[in-house]
């Protein structure tokens, strides 16, 4: 079965207790011809084979912010390259400090960085043909915040293995 990206993206219910979904939007190189990413083209994008993207904003307690944004290539070459391309952008553009972590799936990094109105994390990783990138910002800098991001992305992983 192929992996649509929007049946991997966690909804409110499975994401957790005090989670609302803002909004989801899902595109294709089809449907959206003049989508690019921050770090890829329209055309980079169409020679990795990208399939499908999921983007939706979850808010947790109505006051911390969660995007997800998982897209499906149609081989692992292509997801490969979007992973590389991402965390080069996510570097050069001063996204924060890289935080050791475990590792999920092939690869993965998280970058955290502390801003005058909150605590960010960017966690990337990549798994089969699936490249996911989720991004948070907690107003308050507690020591439970890289444990609930890293469980969200434990359970995008663990629907991946679904497919």
């Amino acid at each position: 079965m192929a992996r649509r990206s929007i049946d991997i993206a966690l909804t409110n219910t499975e994401a957790g207790a005090g989670i609302e979904e803002v909004y989801e939007n899902t595109c294709t190189l089809a449907s959206e011809p003049e989508l690019c990413f921050n770090y890829a083209t329209n055309e980079e994008l169409k020679n990795w084979g990208f399939s499908e993207g999921c983007f939706s904003c979850l808010l947790l307690d109505k006051k911390d912010v969660i995007i997800q944004a998982i897209t499906t290539y149609l081989h692992s070459e292509g997801s490969g390259k979007a992973y590389t391309a991402n965390v080069h952008y996510l570097k050069k553009n001063d996204y924060g400090t890289p935080v050791k972590i475990e590792t999920l799936g092939k690869d993965s990094i998280l970058f955290k960085k502390k801003e005058s109105d909150g605590i960010s994390y960017n966690l990337l990783f990549l798994k089969c043909n699936v490249h996911t990138a989720i991004s948070a910002k907690y107003k308050k800098d507690k020591e439970e915040n890289l444990d609930h991001i890293i469980e969200l992305a434990e359970k995008i992983a663990e629907k991946i293995n679904q497919f």
